[in-house]
């Protein structure tokens, strides 16, 4: 029975650092103030960009899909109990199940940022004011450490008039990135200051869209789980309305149910489907970090859609969302400027689909930051990761992920190592998850896929007030739903037959 009560890790090679992990401090007991989540999205919300030389701008720079994405109202409880299952030894969630991830594959169909490409790095000490002079055309009134005030930028650059010329153009567009930067992509401690090295990357707009901003802002989101998620620290500063869309996208606990589906008109990222109005969530208690606390102890298989993006969705997206999506599956160094952190795929295979076997370690980082390095040329000091990034696609998981006669066996096979290293609970015992049936072959997939969804949206039509027009909606919402999986299922077949 001892034994049964221990949260683990049993083998502790993996998890090294469950010693710091607040996991630990709340096994004994210890209280800890929640996380405090910054992201400064509302003021991004306040600058639409309208004018037409800009918008082109924006499209050669990379940036022009991620603007229709609007921040959402975040779930601190849920993000709180996530990052408790955040592990920087193995950049993944740590469930029930196994492990989950945020992936360069999320990061491009969600945000609609380039994922493939030349990395985010470059010198940190330059002359701010003469970079201002050219890339701004004006000098900001204060430059602390190499950042200057967000609300300048907005206050001096967010009304730009019909007759502007290419200059005012090009400088109200590098002030939208950066301001974009540091709303949201790499938002500051501080809450109103974003830094001039992102800046230097925008003198040349077409250079900057063949950067892989996306695999940058994926590295910044690591590496501010990792710190949050260890004894004694209190905040965490990124890109949170990603995180939290892909908590939603991925995980039924705490998900929201969204009063209409709305339609993407073309160049807007999947994100953008959640930038609607919310049905009240008044039996979800949201504000109460021990309910999704047990409710991801206990968590069940079926409470997990592991891919939620059906080639129906990723159809209508951007061509930028699946751009490079080979490297999608690259288990890689991730990198932006000081920081390296590690993506690894071959964690969550699950994720793509495929069938978990037991991953390879994962290589241990130096962990640096900016601190005594401000002139630092982070090109340089990171010349082995950026070989490594340079490399990606010869590293990619999965591509020997042979089909087993019984996938059965060996999800159970993955299940038994993994409950070993894992941090097995945070607060509400459980036993190890055991598979007693894995389905093979698309064809049972897809008809349990259909079956469980449909019986998801029939459960959620049950639990809220039986209203005509709602259910005669819904139905035809599962009516189409049916159609077209039936419609992907038979051209499947078809290509197997042929």
């Amino acid at each position: 029975m001892e034994q049964n009560l221990d949260p683990g890790p049993v083998d502790k090679s993996v998890l090294v650092d469950q010693e710091l992990h607040k996991s630990e401090a709340i096994s004994v007991g210890k209280v800890y103030k929640p996380i405090r989540f910054i992201e400064h999205g509302t003021r991004l919300n306040q600058w639409e960009v309208k004018h037409e030389g800009m918008l082109a701008i924006l499209q050669r720079a990379g940036f022009y899909h991620l603007r229709f994405l609007k921040m959402v109202q975040l779930d601190h409880a849920l993000l709180n109990a996530l990052v408790e299952r955040w592990r920087r030894e193995t950049q993944t969630f740590h469930l029930r199940f196994g492990e989950m991830a945020v992936l360069l594959k999320d990061v491009a169909i969600l945000i609609g940022l380039r994922v493939d490409g030349t990395p985010v790095t470059g010198a940190t000490g330059c002359h701010w004011e003469q970079l201002c002079l050219e890339l701004l055309g004006q000098e900001p009134p204060q430059i602390k450490g190499g950042s200057i005030n967000i609300a300048w930028l907005y206050d001096t650059f967010s009304n730009l008039p019909e007759g502007a010329n290419q200059s005012e153009i090009e400088h109200a567009t590098r002030a939208y990135i950066m301001y974009q930067i540091g709303c949201s992509l790499f938002p500051d401690p501080s809450g109103t200051r974003v830094h001039l090295r992102y800046l230097a990357l925008l003198r040349d707009f077409d250079a900057s869209g063949e950067m892989a901003w996306g695999a940058a802002v994926l590295a910044h989101l690591y590496r501010e789980l990792g710190k949050a998620s260890m004894k004694g620290k209190a905040n965490c500063c990124a890109f949170l309305t990603l995180l939290q869309i892909w908590a939603w996208e991925h995980i039924r606990i705490g998900r929201p149910e969204r009063l209409e589906n709305k339609s993407l008109n073309g160049d807007q990222p999947l994100g953008c489907r959640w930038d609607v109005p919310f049905k009240n969530r008044e039996n979800v208690r949201s504000i109460d970090q021990e309910f999704y606390r047990h409710g991801l102890d206990t968590i069940t298989d079926c409470q997990i859609t592991w891919d939620p993006y059906k080639p129906s969705l990723i159809d209508g997206l951007p061509a930028l969302c699946t751009l490079g999506s080979a490297v999608w599956q690259s288990r890689t160094p991730l990198i932006c400027f000081q920081i390296v952190e590690m993506h690894v795929p071959d964690r969550v295979l699950l994720q793509f689909g495929m069938m978990q076997h037991i991953p390879d370690p994962v290589e241990a980082v130096e962990r640096v930051t900016m601190q005594g390095k401000t002139d630092e040329d982070w090109s340089t000091y990171h010349e082995k990761y950026i070989k490594e990034w340079d490399n990606r696609l010869h590293s990619v998981a999965g591509l020997h992920n042979a089909v087993n006669s019984d996938p059965t066996h060996a999800r159970n096979c993955y299940l038994e190592w993994y409950w070993q290293i894992t941090r097995r609970w945070i607060s509400t015992p459980v036993e190890c998850p055991f598979i007693s049936y894995q389905l093979s072959g698309h064809s049972e997939k897809a008809l349990i896929d259909l079956v469980s969804t449909v019986q998801g949206r029939i459960r959620a039509l049950l639990s809220g007030e039986i209203d005509g027009k709602r259910v005669k909606e819904s139905l035809n919402d599962i009516d189409m739903y049916i159609t077209s999986e039936m419609e992907k299922s038979q051209h499947v077949l078809m290509k197997q037959a042929a």
